[in-house]
């Protein structure tokens, strides 16, 4: 549940970070090019906040998509 928090919460500061961006782009160059670096980040906002997750919950990235923790219950299953 902790994640689910923190990843929502991410992905709100991203998605107004990159609106602000877009927005300044915008007004700078023009209407084209602040969608192209809106779009940009608020994609990448999705991958970024869920490593900035794994390193807030676990600490690293040694392990993000859980596979340790995966490989060590199919074991104990084997065991059993």
């Amino acid at each position: 549940m902790k994640a689910l928090v923190l990843y929502t919460l991410f992905v709100a500061i991203g998605g107004v970070a990159a609106a602000l961006v877009g927005l300044y782009v915008e007004r700078e160059f023009s209407e084209a090019a602040g969608l192209v670096v809106f779009l940009g980040f608020f994609f990448a906002n999705f991958v970024t906040s869920w490593i900035a997750v794994i390193l807030v919950i676990d600490g690293s990235l040694r392990n993000g998509l859980g596979r340790a923790e995966q490989t060590t219950l199919e074991r104990q299953a084997r065991t059993a």
